[in-house]
Order: C-alpha cells, then sequence, then structure tokens
C-alpha cells in the first residue's frame, strides 16, 4: 500500500529565476536523508510543491528525515483522490473516522479553478455528509482540534488533517561552504546550525593544545560535528590544529591581557589558509556580542582585521538562554557540557582586555616569532577528517607546500 507526502517550499518559491536550482538542491538533499528508502520512494513535483509517494509502513520514518532537511516549510501525510466530489467526500469521511477529535473545521482550496464547484460549494456540500455519517462530530470554526483541509489541483485532489513544522531555511549547499571554529561549548554547534539553515555547507576546526586538552575533550568535539551532521551536507570535514606551539609563544606577549585578542588573532589566520586552500567562502564563530572579553565589540574589529573572508556571527545577539534552547532542539547541548576544556578556556588571563587596541595587539605579535611559527603549523599540525555514512575518516596530508 503506498502513501502520499506532500512537501512545500515556502521560502524557496520567491527565488525568481534560481527557483529551479534551489529546488534540485532541496530534492537531492532529501535524496540523500533517504537513501535507505530510494526502492520505496517516487518523487512527484509539482510548481509549488513535492511529494513523495512512499511504502505504507515508512511513511513516520520518512516524515522524521524530512523534518531535519533545511529548505522544506512544511510536510502533510496526504490522501490522493481524482477530482470527484463522491471520490473527495468519502475521502474526508475515512480521516474524520481515524480521529478521535470532536471539533471539526473543512477547509478548501480549489488551485484549479476548472474544477465545478467553488471552495464554498465544496464545503456546503461535504461537511452536512461528514456530520451525518460521524454523530458525534461538531462543526467549531473558530478552535478545532479537528482540521481536514481539500486542495484541488490540476490532476488530482490532496486532502490532510494535519501540517507538520520543518525546518525552512535554505537547502544546505546552495550558499557555498563555510569553516566554522569548533570549540567544544554551546555555541559554536549552535551557530553552525544556523550558517546551514541559510544554505550553507559547513566544514569544521578545532584547536587542540595537548598535553592541556586531552583525548576526551577531542572526543567531544567529534561528537558534536556528527551531531550536526544530521542537518549538514551528506558530506563534510572537520579539521584538527595542534596548536601547542604556537601557545607557547603566545605566552612570551608582553601584554598578558592580550593573551585571547592574539590567540584569536592566530585560529583566523590558520581558518584563512584553510579556506584559501578548500574553497571556503566564509568562517563561522560562536561568538555572542558581549558575552566575554573577547567578543566585545572593539575585540571583534582587532580579530576581524586578520581575515580576508567574511566572519560569519549567527549567534551575535542571541543571550545565553535562546543558545541554550537551540542547543537542546539539536541535540548537543549535553554533550557541550561535558566537563573537558577546549583551549581559549584553559588560557585566559586573569585580567583580558575588553577594548583592545590595533597597534597593542601589533605590538604583541611583533614581540614574538608567530609567522614562522604559524607556517609550521600549518604544514605539520593539522590533520583532516571526514565526515561520510556515519563515520570519521581520516586522510593523511591535506596541505602541500606551495610550489
Amino acid at each position: 500500500m503506498k502513501k502520499n507526502i506532500l512537501i512545500r517550499y515556502g521560502e524557496l518559491t520567491l527565488k525568481g529565476g534560481n527557483r529551479n536550482v534551489f529546488i534540485q538542491k532541496l530534492i537531492q538533499n532529501i535524496k540523500f536523508k533517504l537513501k535507505r528508502y530510494k526502492d520505496q520512494v517516487q518523487y512527484i513535483r509539482d510548481n509549488n510543491s513535492l511529494t513523495l509517494e512512499v511504502d505504507a509502513e515508512i511513511v513516520d520514518h520518512v516524515v522524521a528525515e524530512l523534518q531535519t532537511v533545511f529548505g522544506i516549510y512544511s510536510i502533510s501525510v496526504v490522501e490522493k483522490t481524482k477530482k470527484d466530489i463522491d471520490a473527495i467526500t468519502k475521502a474526508v469521511i475515512e480521516i474524520a473516522k481515524k480521529s478521535n477529535k470532536k471539533r471539526f473545521k473543512l477547509e478548501a482550496t480549489r488551485k484549479d479553478k476548472s474544477f465545478a464547484m467553488t471552495s464554498t460549494e465544496m464545503k456546503q456540500t461535504i461537511a452536512p455528509k461528514v456530520l451525518r455519517e460521524i454523530g458525534d462530530l461538531i462543526v467549531d470554526v473558530h478552535n478545532p482540534d479537528l482540521k481536514i483541509e481539500i486542495v484541488v489541483k490540476k490532476d488530482h485532489v490532496d486532502i490532510f488533517d494535519s501540517r507538520i513544522s520543518a525546518l525552512k531555511g535554505l537547502p544546505v549547499g546552495v550558499s557555498g561552504k563555510g569553516l566554522s571554529l569548533l570549540s567544544g561549548g554551546i555555541d559554536s554547534p549552535v551557530a553552525s546550525f544556523l550558517t546551514m539553515k541559510r544554505g550553507m555547507h559547513v566544514d569544521f576546526l578545532h584547536f587542540m593544545t595537548p598535553p592541556h586538552t586531552n583525548e576526551k575533550a577531542l572526543h567531544k568535539v567529534f561528537e558534536l560535528a556528527k551531531k550536526t551532521s544530521r542537518y549538514n551536507s551528506n558530506q563534510f570535514k572537520l579539521y584538527v590544529c595542534n596548536f601547542t606551539m604556537l601557545l607557547e609563544e603566545l605566552n612570551h606577549i608582553p601584554d598578558e591581557s592580550y593573551k585571547i585578542t592574539i590567540m584569536r588573532r592566530m585560529f583566523m589566520r590558520i581558518a584563512n589558509e584553510l579556506a584559501r586552500k578548500n574553497k571556503i567562502k566564509g568562517i563561522i564563530t560562536g561568538e555572542s556580542l558581549g558575552q566575554v572579553a573577547s567578543q566585545t565589540i572593539d575585540s571583534i574589529n582587532v580579530i576581524n582585521a586578520t581575515s580576508i573572508y567574511p566572519i560569519l556571527r549567527p549567534v551575535l545577539t542571541y543571550d545565553k538562554e535562546e543558545i541554550i534552547e537551540i542547543s537542546k532542539f539539536i541535540n548537543t547541548y549535553e554533550t557541550s557540557i561535558l566537563p573537558f576544556d577546549d583551549a581559549c578556556s584553559l588560557f585566559v588571563p586573569k585580567n583580558p582586555v575588553t577594548k583592545p587596541k590595533m597597534w597593542v595587539a601589533e605590538a604583541q605579535e611583533n614581540a614574538i616569532m608567530w609567522n614562522e611559527i604559524l607556517d609550521y603549523t600549518i604544514e605539520n599540525f593539522i590533520e583532516e577528517f571526514v565526515f561520510k555514512d556515519g563515520e570519521f575518516t581520516k586522510v593523511e596530508k591535506i596541505i602541500k607546500t606551495e610550489e
């Protein structure tokens, strides 16, 4: 037995000449999500929607997967009937019988204006028959707990009793590729998720500082990246940079209050080099304005100066409670709060500068040998892992010396 799942595009219908590109990418992403069911799913495309014809036993599984795909506005499991008022009435009655709800409302939309009855006439004809068939059902147009919708299309009629809200946004991949600085805390996975919502494929970069950070901290980062994979592209990368050598050099800057500022400037330089070599279009961070010393507007300006790529800060205006709420929704919160520290949290100075000056930051860098160590770190201390089919695989070498 077959069932039909109606997928509404939402924002994608506004994309004008590029609309087809966006929809094709959405369908590609859906097919990847449903690859385990590929022999049980048929795709039927309409102007403003997509219908999946699926085996009845997998309907709930398919709907659950679709709820993790950006670019889908809402989902309905529909009964598809021929354009005949008796067939429509029968389908409406069957849906109402299966429900144990009592307050009933009927909606009708006639997208095919050639259909003999108007929307009002359909409701006036069908609703009394439903009420006669199901004696304990009452009409409640203001607060119904059962709303059945009829949509008359060109070749058939869709009938359904629910609209399941989806993630909305844009299909991942239509906005290019970004590199997220994944720290292991609460904010950066949320920032990554929100960037995916705007259609960007996200790769990750993590800075570790052994022996100060341990294997459990690194495992935590892999787990966070894996948890966000349900929303990301079908394949992405996680870069792990051993930052210890640079960190030891940063201990020699004259003004310790600038330590986090200079550290983050180094992070951005490394991220920019990875972006340049991997066709990445933007850097993503979990910075929230004013949350900590390195996230004041003055600090952000000094850090921005090291990047030739745009730095995206999706949670910049969010407070902590809002960020935590999203982290719980995407199931990263419990992992993020595990007590394994990252490089930034371990090496915050006692009195970090909140209003750094550019010339002072540059003077701190001029006092140490960061250029050579940064180049050496990029060449020798970055590992690449590719996530595919639910697992990370290490790539032996990622960055080659320029000829």
